[in-house]
Parts: C-alpha cells; structure tokens; sequence
C-alpha cells in the first residue's frame, strides 16, 4: 500500500556552485515492492533497471540507484521523482553514498568528494544527517554546510550532533515478512486504500494499513517469526514498512493513539515502534508503549535510540517526559497480562473416537474458544462453525455420495496447529428386514435376519401394543427373539434402524 505524497516545498532551480556534473538517475536493482511512474501519471511494477524518466516508489521493498558518480538506496514506504536530471526525494527514507548531488524536498544537496548520509522525510524529525564527509545544502538560496556528525532540521534549519543508532541501509532486504490479525474483541476496524471495514482474523497488514480499535474492544497482530502485538481499546496502530536486515526481520510501526502491547520472542528478530514522542527497538522482550510516549517493560530490555535516552529494562518504566522510575503496573496492564497467560494455554482438539455413519456428514469438535477449525474432506476444505469451545460442520453445500470419508480436522491458534482425522460413512439406505412372527400363548418370538449395506450394529424395536422393546443385533446375524405377549390379539409392529439413523419397518411375516 502507497501513502499519499506530501506537499512539496516550492522548488527552485538554482543549483550550488560547484556541484557534482548531471546526470540522468538510473535504477540499478530493485527488491520486493517498487515502481516506476509512467506517462499519464499512473505507475507500474518494475520490469528491469533503466533511466527513471519521472518517479519510482517503494512498498515493502528497495531500490538502488546510480546518480551521476553516487548512489542513492531507497528504503520501504519511500518516494521520488527526476527534477533537473537528479532525483528529488520526497518521501520516506534514503541513504546516499558521495560524490552525489541531490534535492531533497526542492532543495538542493550535493556532496562534492566520497563520503555518507542519510535523509529522512517520514517521521516527525526530517532531517539531513552527515555520516562521513560534508555536504552543502541550498535553502532558498541560503547555503548551509554539514559535517560528519552532524543533522541538519529540515524544518527549522537547526544543526545539531549526529550520532547513529539506526543503520537501516547497510543491512539486506530479503523478502516481504508479514503481519496479520490473529484475534480481536470488540468494534475493530482496517483501513487501507481509502476504505474502511471490520478487521477478521487473518487479515494481512500491507503497507500504508491501518486498524482501529473501539471502545472495550482489541486487537492482536501477530508477525512472521514469532511474537506480537496487542493493540488496546481506543487507539490506532499503522503499518509504515516492513524489511529484513541482518539483524533479522524489521516491521515499522507508528501507534499514533492509544496503547500497545507487546511480546517479541528472543531471536525471532524485532521491530520498532514510533509514536509523536518516542520511538524503540526492540528485541526479545515484553513491555507497552503508549501514544504519549510512556514506555513500561515487564522482561528484556526496550532500547530507545537517541543519544539522550537511556534503555528501559525490565521493572522500570520511562514516563513521556523521559523520566526512568520503577515500574507500576495498573488495570491495563493487568488485562494484558492476563490475555498473554489465556493465549498461552496449549491448543487442543478432540473429535469422536470410533469410526461414524451418518446420513449427512455433520461432525462436532471440541477446542479452545478462540481456535479457527476447518476440515479437509473429498478434495474441499470448510470451515467448522464455533459455538463457545465446540466447533461444528454442518452438512457440505453439495452432499457427498453414500461412501466411507476420511476426514482431517485443522485446530489453529497463534501459530500452533493440531490435526486428527476421523473415518466418516455417509449411508442413506435403510436396513433390510426379513422377520417371521409368531404368537405362541403369552410369548411373541421373532426370528429371521435383519441387514443393512454397512456392515456393523443395528436396532431393532418392536412394539406390542403400548409397550417398545430394543434389541441390538448385528448386520446379517440370524436373530431369534421372544417377547412378552400380554394381550394375544395385541398389534405388532417391528422396525430396523442403523447408525445412520436410517430406519425401515419390518414386514413381518
């Protein structure tokens, strides 16, 4: 998913004396999602490197791009267009390797001789910031000189010491990664391309997404690898990328209201929140982090990257302010704690032991409430409807032919699976009954065979007069029977029905 592009700052065509000779930015290669604007405005996928003639933007990908004797290595969620045969930045994140010259937002930038910086234009800091060498930045006119270490506010023209905390560029991008909806209670909602609907399990998290939580409700997203999130009631959480580095897999998120929870595994990587005050980098640890900057941590360690900040570890909690105390924990906490203990119960899945016969193939389960069940049966995969902890199947849109199934039942739950097969046989015939009845005094003695095209136990009723009696016989086993026989002239009425619940009445001879 794309955001939309910012205002650009009126642009000028003056170029700083000097600068780096001209020449038109080529893509050299591209990673995950990036595209190249065409004529008419409308953009494309990238199909091989070349001359980009108007705008490339990145999704959850990266470019490389030769400028002249530089380059520039743009990073997810990221926008630029050609301006005067250079690239203008517009939006997102960029890393550039000198001699190279530049405009970022319509100013002119240019690195004369080797050297590193980068350019962030997609958080509330935008800024130039010098790694290694100097740059000199036209700003309408006013020329301003940046060294290594140094950051220069684009906005208010401020320069201050550098240091970096957050090398995103010189890691790889390997691949997509992904977040998903793996629970929600209450009023949820995603919104992503302009329109807005009710978040359902499973929803993917693409770029540009955003989900919303109402009043008492919440929601959890789960990450690729291990480890997630829980958004509370009231706030609202964005997906701005999501890239692999060698430090493992990176998903950037903005809370720009509310609270989240969060439980990140050792090992399985890590990600970064940012909201209006504060941003982490996180790995293997539990703590939450509010819209106003406080940051509790209940295990590991939260880094906050700034030269300024300190790390939060596990006990303490750093207050919007920046204040580090110990940590205390109130009614918030205590509900995601509880929630983390309540998803941490193994899953389970039971279905009926013996082998079933059934007219129509309606099968129950049983698992965890909060379990998605569906069953593999005859080449198609349906969904079992949940009731509290039983989940059932209720008949295939097209009933199956009479015949013997197996069918594989799937219990999933935060990224733990169980799977139990049960044999089905759908049978729709009726038994056969060949009976002979006699009235001997007081006794009614029945004897004959009763059988049924699935071999296994039958019951057989017979009713004299008021009074039932059942047996329970075996397909194709001779039977002899004798009843009690009140009333000589008593009605007799006998019937056969098998597992299937199919029945037939017996014409007694």
């Amino acid at each position: 998913m794309m955001r939309a592009a910012p205002v650009l700052h009126a642009l000028t065509p003056t170029l700083l004396l000097g600068a780096t000779a001209l020449a038109a930015p080529v893509l050299d290669s591209a990673q995950g999602s990036v595209e190249l604007q065409q004529a008419g405005g409308t953009w494309m996928p990238r199909a091989a490197s070349g001359e980009i003639t108007l705008g490339l933007r990145t999704g959850a990908g990266r470019a490389e791009i030769r400028a002249g004797a530089g380059r520039v290595t743009v990073g997810s969620a990221s926008r630029l267009r050609r301006y005067l045969d250079e690239v203008d930045l517009q939006q997102g994140r960029f890393y550039l390797r000198g001699p190279a010259a530049v405009h970022v937002q319509g100013q002119h930038l240019v690195m004369d001789g080797a050297g590193s910086l980068r350019v962030d234009l997609d958080g509330p800091v935008r800024r130039v910031a010098v790694i290694t060498g100097q740059v000199r930045i036209d700003r309408s006119g006013r020329v301003t000189t940046v060294r290594g270490g140094q950051q220069l506010d684009l906005h208010s023209g401020q320069l201050s010491a550098f240091r970096e905390t957050d090398p995103w560029y010189a890691a790889q991008f390997r691949g997509e990664g992904s977040a998903s909806v793996q629970a929600t209670r209450g009023a949820v909602t995603l919104g992503r391309a302009g329109q807005t609907r009710g978040a359902v399990i499973g929803d993917t998290l693409e770029i540009g997404a955003t989900l919303n939580t109402g009043a008492g409700a919440w929601a959890e997203v789960g990450f690729t690898g291990g480890g997630y999130l829980r958004l509370n009631e009231q706030s609202e959480l964005s997906v701005l990328s999501v890239d692999r580095t060698d430090r493992g897999r990176e998903v950037l998120l903005k809370l720009a209201r509310g609270t989240a929870w969060n439980v990140v595994q050792k090992g399985q990587g890590g990600y970064r929140i940012d909201t209006p005050v504060v941003s982490t980098a996180v790995r293997g640890t539990v703590f939450r982090v509010d819209a106003d900057g406080l940051v509790k941590v209940f295990e590991g360690q939260v880094a906050l990257p700034s030269s300024a900040d300190q790390a939060v570890s596990a006990g303490q909690q750093r207050s919007g302010a920046g204040t580090v105390g110990t940590l205390v924990p109130d009614a918030t906490d205590r509900f995601n704690q509880a929630r983390d203990a309540e998803r941490a119960r193994p899953l389970s899945l039971t279905l009926p032991r013996a082998p079933l016969s059934l007219s129509d193939l309606i099968l129950s389960a049983r698992s965890l409430p909060d379990a998605t069940l569906s069953a593999q049966v005859a080449g198609q995969r349906v969904p079992l409807n949940a009731d509290g902890d039983t989940f059932r199947l209720e008949r295939l849109a097209a009933p199956l032919p009479e015949g013997t199934y197996p069918v594989t039942v799937t219990a999933e739950r935060f990224g733990q699976t169980l799977t139990r097969t049960v044999t089905v046989t759908v049978d729709r015939s009726a038994p056969q009954a060949d009976l002979r009845a006699e009235r001997r005094g007081h006794l009614l003695l029945l004897s004959g065979a009763v059988t049924d095209a699935v071999p296994g136990a039958l019951t057989v009723t017979a009713r004299i007069g008021p009074r039932s009696y059942t047996r329970r016989v075996t397909s194709g086993e001779p039977l002899r029977w004798a009843l009690p026989l009140a009333d000589p002239t008593a009605p007799v009425q006998v019937s056969a029905r098998d597992a299937a619940g199919n029945e037939r009445d017996a014409a007694l001879r």
